[in-house]
């Protein structure tokens, strides 16, 4: 009965593949490939799709490039919004293609890209909490001296107590 080969030991049989000089994923930056993946994020691609294209630098290289060039950053950064926007479109889009039959599906795509695009643009599409303290009728906060010297020793008891509560020293 003959020997069968495994594909490991036919490649070891055959020799190294040498890759031809050149070939292989980008490595260096340029702003050629900043220019490519930021129009492809604004158009709708995340990082991590575009990263899986074998011309463009792998998500190591890419998240190099972030800590090391502040220009690429910010672009990528500022790519990310136009990213949200796009989702946001698609939403608008999902929303109109909705109908009896597929409205529970799209109820959950149209559920993912807004949680996509709120995390992405917070500033533009994330839940905004805001808190304000005003004074009365929504005027300015009005402070007032206290002269402790006017106070009872009840009052200054009082004061001691609600100082210590508030700094965490109550006994």
């Amino acid at each position: 009965m003959p020997k069968i080969k495994t594909i490991t030991q036919q490649k070891a049989k055959a020799g190294p593949v040498l890759k031809k000089p050149g070939a292989g994923r980008p490595t260096k930056y340029s702003e050629d490939l900043t220019n490519e993946i930021v129009n492809r994020m604004i158009n709708g691609e995340s990082m991590v799709a575009i990263c899986r294209d074998e011309n463009m630098p792998s998500r190591s290289t890419v998240y190099e490039w972030f800590d090391t060039n502040a220009d690429f950053r910010a672009r990528c950064a500022r790519a990310r919004e136009g990213l949200a926007d796009y989702l946001v479109d698609q939403i608008e889009q999902m929303a109109n293609d909705t109908d009896e039959e597929n409205h529970q599906s799209m109820k959950v795509k149209i559920s993912t890209a807004q949680w996509r695009a709120m995390k992405m643009a917070p500033k533009i599409y994330g839940d905004r909490s805001r808190t304000e303290i005003t004074g009365a009728d929504g005027g300015p906060v009005a402070f007032a001296a206290v002269d402790l010297r006017n106070l009872s020793d009840a009052e200054l008891e009082a004061m001691q107590r609600l100082m210590a509560k508030a700094s965490g020293t109550e006994a």
